[in-house]
């Protein structure tokens, strides 16, 4: 496999997806504001955005998905997420996260198609040319109103 030896910095923008995702996993779990996740359970994470099972360097990267979207997975998964830390037992904390993320990563690529599509249909409504629509309504609209005043005399 091809060496990923490029470092690359984060921008302000994937620094705060990072938190909010970070932070919701956190909460998923049910960790206070005084624990951190693992080590092993970051890398997790962050190999989820490059499609690889933990975050390495030295392992090129199989997927190029943003952090927004293995949020929007976490959330789209979390009935699932919730049933399976109701109805299992698990060894530890590090076994729990593992089975959760991989319902996530499971999913992912569904998620990942449905936001692109959804995406893409947003950018074909903003961009399409709704004039014809205007003329088509406008022929419905009612034209000036006629007043009949006959009945006026009398009252």
């Amino acid at each position: 496999m091809a060496k990923n030896t490029t470092k690359k910095k984060m921008t302000e923008e994937e620094k705060a997806a990072w938190e909010r995702l970070y932070y919701y996993v956190k909460n998923l779990l049910g960790y206070d504001e005084n624990q951190a996740l693992s080590s092993q359970m970051v890398l997790r994470l962050k190999g989820l955005l490059t499609g690889k099972f933990i975050e390495n360097k030295n392992i090129q990267d199989n997927a190029g998905y943003s952090y927004d979207i293995i949020l929007a997975t976490f959330k789209y998964c979390k009935p699932d997420i919730d049933k399976a830390l109701r109805t299992n037992r698990f060894q530890n904390e590090q076994h729990k996260f593992l089975y959760i993320t991989k319902i996530v990563e499971n999913n992912i690529n569904d998620v990942y198609l449905r936001m692109k599509n959804a995406e893409k249909a947003k950018e074909e409504v903003e961009s399409s040319d709704m004039s014809h629509t205007t003329e088509y309504i406008n022929t419905f609209k009612s034209k000036d109103k006629k007043i009949n005043n006959r009945l006026n005399e009398l009252w």
